[in-house]
């Protein structure tokens, strides 16, 4: 089965995301923290992770362009709601996100982000 990481420092969201997400066809997991989801990539390789920009600790683009290097198979998707020029092209040119999305950004939107980017890993394999 496939694997979803979504990392978040708002644990709201978090919960959000994951009543909505419950019933798709993939395991979904969430972590806080860059830190933690750096823990979690090295026990275990995601086959998708979304990442918020802004939190405590290392950002968003850090932890994207960390696991771009490291699990290069992984879709990243980046969600922020303070989006400016050089994050975007840290997280296009270093982290080569699949997708960008702004908050306030609808659970169905990211729903179908994470789909779409599924999809196109599945296409590559």
């Amino acid at each position: 089965m496939l694997s979803i990481l979504i990392v978040d420092d708002d644990v709201n969201l978090l919960s959000g995301l994951r009543r909505t997400l419950h019933s798709q066809p993939y395991d979904l997991f969430t972590a806080n923290s860059a830190e933690i989801a750096i823990d979690m990539f090295r026990r275990k390789a995601f086959d998708l992770v979304v990442v918020d920009q802004k939190m405590s600790g290392l950002t968003g683009s850090e932890l994207i362009t960390w696991i771009a290097k490291e699990f290069p198979e992984t879709v990243r998707l980046m969600l922020t709601g303070h989006a400016d020029v050089n994050m975007m092209m840290d997280a296009i040119n270093k982290g080569k996100v699949f997708r960008f999305l702004t908050k306030p950004c609808h659970s169905v939107d990211i729903a179908l982000a994470i789909l779409e980017g599924l999809e196109s890993k599945l296409q590559l394999q």
